[in-house]
C-alpha cells in the first residue's frame, strides 16, 4: 500500500486539506490501484482529536505512532508537511524521563524558588517505574478536574479554563528550569526542546529529519501569506498565524517555525522536494473562492510530486522480473517474521517436529493440530526457522502459507497452483496450469515433488487447513506419500469441519504424525510475559505480578491467544494504577477481546467504535 501521513496545523491549513481529500487523494487512489494495485490510505490527524486524547494527553503519541505505521507499511511516499506562518501546539510534555524530571523540579524549588509550581509538578506528575527508564507520567485531567468529561457543558467549560490555567503554570515553570539547566550544560539540547517545540516539528523529526530516505519518501510545502502582518486585527487573522495577544505576533513561536522552514528542513530534503507559494491574504482566510488559481497549482503539484514518488519507489521495489508469486511469497514470509518475533517455549512441541523432519523412514504428511488460539500457527512459523538448523549442512528450501491470509491462500485450487509454481520456479521444473485440483495434485506427486534433485531438501508448511474452503475439508487434495527429501508439516483444528477425523482415515492413525499443541502452563506465562514486555521497555510492580501469578494459576487452560489479549491490557499499566478487578471475571479469549473492547470504546466513544465494528463484520476480509 501507499500510506501517508500529512502534517499540518490545523486551522490554517484547511482549504489545501478540504482540496486533497475531495480532488487529489480520490485520483491518487485510482492510480495506485490501476498502475500497481496497491491501496492508496492517508492520515489526516487534524480533523478532531477526540476528548478522550486530550484528557489523557495523547494527541503527540497518537500522531508519532501513526507517523511509523506509515513508514512502516507504505511502498513509497509516507510523510508530507504543509507549513505557512503557525507553529502549532506545544502542550507540556506527557511523559518525562525521571532524572529530567526530577532535575527540573529541583530547580524550580530550590532555584526559582517557586513552591506552589513545586507542588503543581508533584500533583500533576506521578513516577511510573513500569517505564524502563522510569518515567514521570502527566496524570489525566479528570484524574483531578473530573467535571473535564462531565457531561454538563457549563461544567466542562469550567473544568477546561481550569485546566488551561494549570498547565500553562506547568509550562512556564518547565521552560524556566530548562533554561536555566541547558545554560549550567545539565541538560542537552534535545532534553531542551521537549518543552518548547511544538507537536507539528515532532511530526517532522519523525517523518523528515530522522529519515534516512526522506528525499525519496517525503514531501513539504510551504505557503507564505505576504501580507498578513497588515491584517492581524482582522478576526480570523489568529487561526493563520500565533499570536500572544489579540494584536501582538507570538515570537518565540515564529523564531522556532522559521527555523524549521529555513534551516531544518532545507538541511534534510533537496530543493526539489520543496513546494513554496506566495498568496495574498482575505478577510475570510485561504478559500477556494479567493485563491481558485493558488489551489489549483498546490493540487497539480502535489499530484505529480506524489506520482512521481510512487512510480520511482514501487518500480524500484518490483522489478519487470516481479510477479504475483514472488508478491505472495514474500506475503507469507512477512506474516512469519511477525509470529517469530513473540514465539517463546514450545520445546516439546518443536522436539517432535524435529524428530519426523530427521525421519527417514516417515514420508507422510505431518499434522499439527489444536483448539483455536493454542498456537499453531506460531509454531508452524517457529518451524519454517527451525528446519535450517535441524538439516544443516543442506541446501534447504521452505514453502510456507498462512492458508486464508491472502486470496491466493485462501482456495485450494490457488493454494496448490501457487505452490506448484514455486517449485517450478526453485527447481526450473516446468509445469502446466491444469484447471482442476485433482490434476494440479496428479502433477504434483507425479511431475514436480518427483523431479527435485535428490541433494535438494524442501519443507512445506500448510497452516490452518479449516480457512480453506469447504471443498477442501475432506483432503483428497493433500498426496498421501511424498519423496525422502520432501517433508509436509499442515495443521487444523481438531473439531472443525472433520478434517482431523479425515486425515486420520487417510494417513492411519500413528502417533507420530500428530503433534498436539496444548496450552500453557502457568508457570510458562511469567516467562513470556517477562519477554514480551522487555521488548516494550515496560516492567510491572510486584503486586501485578502477584496478580497475575495468581490470576493464570485458577484458569484451568491458558491459550497463547488468551495469553497475548490479557498482555494488550497489562502492557500499559502504569505502577500506580489500582488493579482492575473486574479482570479477575475474564475466562477466556471471548471474556478478553469483550473488555479491550469496553476500552476502545471509551477512548473513540460508542458512535465511531460501534459502526467501524460493525463495518469490519459485514466484510468478510475486513476493510482498508
Amino acid at each position: 500500500m501507499v500510506r501517508v501521513f500529512v502534517s499540518s496545523t490545523s486551522t490554517d491549513t484547511l482549504g489545501e486539506r478540504d482540496s486533497l481529500i475531495e480532488n487529489i487523494f480520490p485520483k491518487l487512489k485510482d492510480y495506485c490501484r490501476q498502475q500497481y494495485g496497491l491501496e492508496f490510505q492517508y492520515a489526516d490527524m487534524r480533523w478532531g482529536i477526540q476528548t478522550e486524547s486530550t484528557n489523557n494527553h495523547g494527541e503527540a503519541a497518537t500522531c508519532l505512532k501513526e507517523i511509523e505505521l506509515c513508514k512502516k507499511y507504505s511502498v513509497a511516499t509516507n510523510f508530507v508537511v504543509l507549513l505557512s506562518h503557525r507553529y502549532g501546539s506545544r502542550p507540556i510534555p506527557a511523559q518525562i524521563r525521571a532524572s529530567l524530571f526530577e532535575l527540573l523540579k529541583d530547580t524550580v524549588l530550590n532555584e526559582l524558588n517557586e513552591l506552589k509550581d513545586g507542588d503543581l509538578l508533584t500533583q500533576w506528575y506521578k513516577l511510573d517505574t513500569n517505564c524502563i527508564p522510569p518515567a514521570y507520567i502527566l496524570q489525566n485531567i479528570s484524574s483531578i478536574l473530573p467535571n473535564f468529561l462531565s457531561e454538563n457543558t457549563d461544567k466542562i467549560k469550567q473544568a477546561d479554563k481550569e485546566w488551561k490555567k494549570i498547565s500553562n503554570r506547568l509550562r512556564i515553570s518547565l521552560r524556566q528550569a530548562a533554561e536555566l539547566c541547558l545554560q549550567r550544560e545539565q541538560i542537552t539540547e534535545s532534553d531542551y526542546d521537549e518543552f518548547f517545540i511544538s507537536i507539528t516539528e515532532k511530526e517532522i523529526i519523525n517523518g523528515i529529519l530522522s529519515a534516512k530516505d526522506a528525499n525519496e519518501r517525503t514531501l513539504c510545502f510551504l505557503r507564505e501569506i505576504v501580507d498578513i502582518r497588515d491584517h492581524l486585527s482582522d478576526e480570523k487573522a489568529s487561526k493563520y498565524i500565533d499570536m500572544s495577544s489579540s494584536t501582538d505576533i507570538d515570537h518565540e513561536a515564529e523564531k522556532l517555525l522559521n527555523r524549521l522552514k529555513t534551516t531544518r528542513i532545507p538541511a534534510a530534503l533537496q530543493s526539489s522536494n520543496i513546494f513554496q507559494y506566495q498568496v495574498h491574504w482575505s478577510s475570510n482566510g485561504i478559500t477556494r473562492q479567493n485563491h481558485a488559481e493558488y489551489l489549483e497549482k498546490f493540487n497539480n503539484d502535489f499530484y505529480q510530486a506524489m506520482q512521481n514518488q510512487i512510480d520511482k519507489c514501487v518500480q524500484s521495489r518490483f522489478t519487470h522480473d516481479s510477479n504475483s508469486l514472488q508478491h505472495e511469497v514474500l506475503e507469507h514470509a512477512i506474516q512469519c517474521k511477525t509470529y517469530v518475533t513473540k514465539f517463546h517455549g514450545r520445546t516439546d512441541v518443536l522436539s517432535k517436529l524435529e524428530k519426523y523432519i530427521k525421519s527417514k523412514e516417515e514420508h507422510r504428511p505431518c499434522v499439527v493440530y489444536g483448539h483455536s488460539g493454542c498456537g499453531k500457527t506460531s509454531v508452524l512459523a517457529k518451524t519454517a526457522t527451525e528446519v535450517f538448523k535441524w538439516w544443516s549442512g543442506r541446501s534447504v528450501s521452505v514453502i510456507l502459507r498462512f492458508l486464508g491470509t491472502t486470496p491466493t491462500s485462501s482456495t485450494i485450487y490457488k493454494t496448490l497452483l501457487s505452490i506448484s509454481e514455486q517449485i517450478s520456479e526453485l527447481y526450473h521444473i516446468p509445469m502446466n496450469s491444469y484447471p482442476t485440483v485433482n490434476q494440479l495434485r496428479d502433477q504434483l506427486e507425479t511431475c514436480l515433488l518427483s523431479e527435485i534433485p535428490a541433494n535438494e531438501y524442501l519443507v512445506i508448511l500448510l497452516d490452518s487447513i479449516d480457512q480453506l474452503q469447504t471443498d477442501a475439508y475432506d483432503c483428497k487434495w493433500l498426496p498421501i506419500y511424498f519423496p525422502s527429501n520432501v517433508k509436509c508439516i499442515i495443521s487444523t483444528l481438531p473439531d472443525h469441519g472433520d478434517i482431523l477425523k479425515r486425515l486420520q482415515l487417510i494417513l492411519k492413525e500413528d502417533e507420530n504424525l500428530y503433534v498436539n499443541v496444548p496450552p500453557f502452563e502457568p508457570e510458562t506465562v511469567e516467562l513470556v510475559y517477562n519477554d514480551w514486555l522487555k521488548m516494550k521497555n515496560r516492567s510491572l510492580s510486584f503486586e501485578q505480578r502477584l496478580f497475575i501469578n495468581n490470576l493464570m494459576r485458577e484458569r484451568n487452560e491458558i491459550l497463547p491467544l488468551f495469553m497475548k489479549l490479557f498482555f494488550d491490557i497489562i502492557s500499559t499499566w502504569h505502577s500506580y494504577d489500582p488493579i482492575d478487578e473486574k479482570l479477575t471475571d475474564l475466562k477466556d479469549v471471548d471474556d478478553c477481546i469483550c473488555y479491550l473492547f469496553e476500552r476502545l470504546e471509551i477512548i473513540h466513544n460508542t458512535v465511531l467504535f460501534s459502526r467501524a465494528l460493525c463495518y469490519m463484520t459485514a466484510c468478510r476480509s475486513g476493510i482498508s
